[in-house]
């Protein structure tokens, strides 16, 4: 059995529309809602006891995250799962993750990503990574990550990296579940090692090796899982139009972001 409770895990909002929007997000990442499906105001009112305003609010963030849509006389739908977001998501974390290998790093934070590494570690060596075992593992990862965007210089990239990690949290648990294969978590002992030695290169190659990973994974489940439509049908994913295909791109073929930051 294993603590939730433990001090490193990350604690929730406490504003009313950040709780509802990280409900409704959490249940969307979670697969509790399928891609395509619509989202009853009234029902989620009911589910988390708040207010019809409070739950609007929350979906509105969330439209503009990509989570869901608002159509027309049909109201709110999770965002589908296709291989034009999936594409959005591999390309923004390959331009934008490799930037934490450049953040300055305070001796407590070393402590910190170390403890959390260790955790990792100890969940790993248990009898494999599934169910709540995974989970875990995936939230003191995403704890890391965490903690190394809030040491970035740029705010409004921090806040990019937040969403995008939420929205591949939904591809993957998706695309997982469909294919029934599980991407194997990231090592970052590796990457703790290079910056405490200064080698930020090293690190920027581990974090691009972890992006490449991602998208080779995920493209490939793509490619052989049946996709939800919006109409709640599902259609199989035999081709993709050659825009849609090179998701993992080699270094020299990436074009680089950090000038225009």
């Amino acid at each position: 059995m294993f603590d939730r409770q433990s001090p490193f895990l990350s604690q929730g909002p406490t504003d009313l529309v950040a709780i509802a929007e990280e409900k409704i997000r959490h249940e969307i990442k979670a697969g509790g809602f399928s891609p395509g499906e619509r989202l009853s105001e009234q029902a989620l009112c009911k589910s988390y006891k708040l207010g019809r305003g409070i739950v609007r609010a929350a979906l509105s963030r969330l439209s503009h995250k990509g989570f869901v849509s608002s159509q027309p006389r049909s109201g709110w739908r999770v965002a589908s799962i296709t291989a034009i977001g999936l594409r959005e998501i591999t390309l923004g974390k390959a331009q934008l993750e490799p930037l934490l290998a450049d953040v300055d790093l305070l001796p407590d934070d070393f402590g910190r990503l170390e403890a959390l590494c260790d955790m990792q570690a100890a969940l790993s060596s248990g009898a494999g990574p599934y169910g709540e075992q995974l989970e875990l593992t995936r939230n003191y990862e995403r704890q890391i990550r965490d903690l190394l965007a809030s040491r970035l210089k740029a705010p409004l990239i921090a806040g990019w990296l937040e969403i995008l990690w939420d929205r591949s949290d939904y591809y993957l648990n998706f695309l997982e579940a469909s294919a029934g294969t599980q991407l194997k978590p990231t090592d970052w002992t590796v990457f703790i090692s290079a910056k405490r030695g200064g080698r930020n290169k090293d690190a920027a190659r581990l974090v691009s090796g972890a992006c490449d990973a991602f998208a080779a994974f995920t493209q490939a489940c793509l490619l052989k899982s049946e996709l939800a439509s919006p109409g709640g049908g599902k259609k199989k994913l035999k081709t993709t139009s050659n825009d849609e295909i090179p998701l993992a791109r080699s270094d020299r073929e990436r074009p680089s972001l950090k000038k225009d930051l």
